[in-house]
This record gives structure tokens, C-alpha cells and sequence, in this order.
């Protein structure tokens, strides 16, 4: 589904809620990693994150941890990493 067509109060929504669910994810010891997509892969950088009938989709590329396996400190950066990749995915879509 092509965002582009929707209102901006609408996708500032869908982020909004990708977000809380990307903190839900955060809280049970889960990150992906990967919103936006690494500068040495092929395709566009947010290429992994679908609209859906029910919003924001992110595809799991395969590098997501667990708090368990990488420990507290790692498993911080990773968030902050991917908080900041969501801020930059937020312009990206909104900016559109």
C-alpha cells in the first residue's frame, strides 16, 4: 500500500503506533535492528517496513537480539540505534 496517498494526522497515527508496539517489543527483551536497511544491502533504506490494512509492518531481516543473549548494555545501544532509525523513518514518511 502506497502511504503517500493517505492524510498526515493518518500516517503520524500509524507511526505512532509502530512506535508504542517497537517499545512493547523493547520491554520483553527484543529489538529488530534493522528499520533501516544497512548502506552495504541492496534496496531502498526502509525497504523492510510494509503498510498494511493494519498499519506499519516491519519485516525481520535476520540481525534482531534478545536483551538475554547480547546483555543489558549492548541491548541499549541497539534500542537507541533503532529509536533513531524510527525518527528518521518518521520524517521520511511524513515529509512525503
Amino acid at each position: 500500500m502506497d502511504y503517500r496517498a493517505y492524510e498526515f494526522e493518518k500516517r503520524e497515527l500509524w507511526l505512532d503506533i509502530l512506535e508504542d508496539e517497537l517499545t512493547v517489543l523493547h520491554r520483553a527483551g527484543f529489538v529488530h535492528r534493522a528499520l533501516r536497511r544497512p548502506s552495504d544491502m541492496p534496496g531502498e533504506r526502509f525497504d523492510n517496513i510494509f503498510l498494511t490494512p493494519t498499519g506499519f509492518r516491519l519485516i525481520d531481516v535476520g540481525i534482531s537480539a534478545l536483551r538475554s543473549n547480547v546483555g543489558d548494555r549492548l541491548f541499549n545501544r541497539f534500542i537507541e540505534q533503532e529509536m533513531a532509525e524510527l525518527s528518521l523513518f518518521r520524517t521520511f514518511v511524513l515529509s512525503r
